[in-house]
């Protein structure tokens, strides 16, 4: 089966979203390849939906508009459709669990294909860069029960989500392909992993409905800003999607407590550092930016935690330090030997958790800002050279400085960066 969806809509944040089918049985039959779509120049505010309806007496699914379902709750992505043209999620049979504990489950494996003339999936215009953005399927609305055998105050959700992530509203789940997926050329491409999807309802559930939206970036000129979030709710390393690299050291530790992202440094000169690469260059505008505190920042003076940019020309470095019994944190940016280039002193502890962002406008100037505050400005040309080789790729990072004392321990809410636009 095939269903048409043609979707309209652009707002804010130029990142790819795609409205596609439910997990059940779409066509995996391969389309005719479309001309290239790219984003509209104006924003408009109506948005169709599609929602699946899974008929558990009958076994079928089927697909249907939702008229005039506006869209905004901050949705910052040009949103697309038309499944089966632009792009087909597509699954294997739907397979029914026998009863229990009065609960079924609903479970069938998914991929994507891409059926445009170009890329999605990451930014980066190499064939295959050290780091993807990917592909995420998310769902835009809970299951819904839609019918029962009889009365009951039944449930429908979703049991193996890798995740959860602000798309359309906060804590929405979501199924993620770490692949970049190529130009149809003729053909289309799809993804190499097909991803199980599993629901779980109330026996008497006779029909439940969900919508689910895809979000895949565009490599340029069809995509100009791409944002990458880590909501810090697993390790960024292990469980978090996109994965961050781990360049910590062997004594330093790292957790998640109540919430929170929790990394610990025993010995002096020990680090803990996440990064990803990514494509931001000398002339591109990007931003950083982290919600932490120091919980225990051993009273030295030099640089203890914070967030970086290396475009492979400049060292940027924004990094905070509680400043021994002064009880004053200072905060700049410091150079690779860890020397500060410029910074200021705030009365305002860095044991309370703080947004701290770091703007990078092209090769212009570099801006630091506290809780929305900007608080220190440097020239471009200021800062120290960069820090990796020149045929590594560029990167963010963030987490423990080397230069930290024998025990440092910092908290993250969230760390969020931009590339192509250096405001929020």
């Amino acid at each position: 089966m095939t269903t048409s969806l043609i979707l309209r809509g652009a707002l804010r944040r130029p990142a790819a979203l795609a409205l596609l089918c439910a997990a059940a049985a779409c066509s995996d039959r391969r389309q005719p390849a479309p001309s290239p779509l790219q984003p509209p120049s104006h924003p408009l505010t109506t948005v169709a939906h599609l929602r699946g309806t899974l008929d558990v007496a009958s076994g079928t699914l089927t697909f249907d508009p939702v008229d005039g379902a506006a869209t905004g709750n901050g949705v910052s992505a040009t949103i697309y459709g038309d499944q089966g043209v632009n792009v087909v999620i597509y699954n294997s049979p739907v397979v029914t669990s026998a009863p229990v504990a009065g609960k079924k489950t609903y479970s069938a494996n998914v991929g994507i294909q891409n059926l445009l003339a170009y890329r999605i999936g990451d930014e980066q215009r190499a064939a295959a860069p050290a780091d993807t953005m990917g592909i995420y399927v998310f769902t835009n609305t809970a299951p819904v029960v839609a019918g029962t055998s009889s009365a009951c105050a039944c449930t429908v959700t979703v049991q193996n989500p890798q995740g959860t992530g602000n798309f359309t509203a906060p804590n929405q789940p979501y199924w993620f392909w770490p692949e970049i997926l190529g130009p149809a050329n003729g053909g289309a491409d799809t993804t190499l992993v097909r991803k199980p999807w599993v629901f779980q309802a109330d026996t008497q559930v006779t029909r439940f409905t969900f919508d689910v939206l895809v979000s895949a970036a565009w490599v340029p000129p069809y995509q100009t800003v791409w944002r990458v979030d880590y909501p810090a709710d697993s390790l960024p390393d292990t469980q978090a999607e996109p994965r961050w690299r781990n360049l910590g050291t062997p004594k330093a530790t790292e957790s998640m407590v109540g919430g929170y992202l929790e990394m610990d440094v025993q010995r002096a000169k020990d680090s803990v550092m996440y990064v990803r690469h990514d494509s931001v260059s000398s002339a591109a505008s990007a931003f950083i930016e982290g919600r932490f505190r120091l919980d225990n920042g051993g009273g030295l003076s030099t640089p203890q935690a914070g967030l970086v940019i290396d475009d492979n020309t400049k060292y940027i470095a924004l990094l905070v330090t509680d400043s021994g019994s002064s009880g004053k944190a200072r905060i700049g940016f410091y150079s690779k030997i860890d020397s500060l280039v410029t910074g200021f002193t705030d009365t305002v502890s860095v044991s309370t958790l703080r947004a701290y962002q770091l703007r990078k406008y092209g090769a212009d100037s570099v801006v630091g800002l506290v809780d929305g505050i900007r608080r220190i400005k440097i020239a471009y040309s200021a800062l120290p050279p960069t820090q990796v080789p020149a045929s590594a790729p560029s990167t963010f990072a963030f987490g423990i400085a080397s230069s930290s004392s024998k025990k440092t321990t910092t908290t993250w809410d969230y760390v969020t960066y931009q590339i192509g636009q250096a405001t929020p």
